[in-house]
């Protein structure tokens, strides 16, 4: 029988993964540790950290979690990243807003000779569904560093999500081939493949292609993934409709609808939220979620029946 891990265990190991990704260095180890003031002794995250440990001891989303210690990362390393990172930092956590106002704030001339500046703004707006903007952006950081694959696979995704999969697939390939020989593996699980620590294609868009064309994938693959890539409206959106193909529709239309209440931009989840609550006559039983909804297509213009969109029917 195993033993259940103390709460302090698990903030522990949760805070270690999370500085990697926290500085966009897949595998790097900063041997961070917290000493006490007066002892000297080596101290556990969540003694060092009281409140945000506390904090965390709510919260039941891995992303979240991950949030509250880029919060507390912030405080002694925030000023040493480089604005790049600043920028994926805010990307990651589900600012992408935050995470452009930082980068056309503080851009200076270094910043914009650096590929990494460009690929983190790319990234950002693809999350935004800004395409041009994410397109120009990966294209200028590549006429700066051919080589950049963060660059070319924000690239990549952007084909993608413009239904430009030839193009997508052809950079994801150009990638595969520099990186899979690098790993030495004679086997790779999905999770080496498109995870962050990977560090081989971890690619929201990649991913779900891989999950889509592998229907034998069980739900604890998708968990992961989705938890790996929550940044990506995109994934989240896809998981959702995998959801209610799987007839769990009532969490599939949870995990859109809170998609669409944190990245109101995101048309699709906006709009499908609310044809699945008309469709299964939960109007009446949420008036304040389906008024919000419609308000805030009416706000963007956007058609309910825009042909353009995926739409999903239960």
């Amino acid at each position: 029988m195993s033993m259940e891990q103390a709460p302090e265990a698990i903030f522990e190991k949760e805070f270690q993964a999370a500085i990697s990704r926290y500085l966009s260095k897949p595998g790097v180890d900063v041997g961070l540790k917290m000493r006490n003031k007066e002892t000297n002794e080596v101290m556990l995250f969540a003694e060092a950290f009281p409140e945000a440990f506390a904090n965390w001891q709510t919260v039941q989303s891995l992303p979240d979690r991950r949030g509250i210690i880029y919060s507390v990362l912030d405080g002694f390393m925030g000023n040493d990243l480089q604005l790049w990172q600043i920028i994926e930092r805010f990307t990651d956590d589900r600012y992408p807003q935050r995470a452009l106002e930082a980068a056309t704030t503080h851009a200076d001339a270094t910043d914009k000779g650096n590929s990494n500046y460009w690929a983190a703004v790319a990234k950002a707006n693809l999350v935004l569904t800004s395409y041009p903007d994410a397109e120009a952006n990966a294209l200028k950081a590549l006429s700066l560093e051919m080589t950049n694959d963060r660059a070319k696979m924000v690239l990549a995704d952007v084909y993608h999500a413009l239904g430009k999969f030839e193009d997508a697939h052809a950079l994801y390939n150009e990638i595969l081939q520099d990186r899979l020989p690098k790993t030495n593996a004679t086997s790779l699980s999905f999770a080496q493949l498109v995870g962050f620590e990977g560090n081989i294609l971890p690619s929201p868009f990649y991913a779900l292609d891989w999950l889509q064309s592998h229907p034998d994938t069980t739900i604890d693959t998708w968990n992961w993934a989705n938890d790996e890539f929550y940044y990506s409206p995109h994934f989240r959106a896809q998981f959702a409709y995998y959801l209610i193909k799987q007839q769990e529709t009532v969490k599939g239309l949870v995990k859109l609808f809170t998609l669409a209440k944190e990245m109101p931009w995101f048309k699709e989840a906006v709009i499908n939220s609310w044809h699945l609550i008309n469709q299964l006559g939960m109007a009446g039983n949420m008036p304040n979620d389906n008024r919000w909804l419609e308000e805030t297509m009416k706000a963007n213009q956007w058609d309910p029946h825009d042909p353009g969109l995926q739409r999903i029917e239960v």
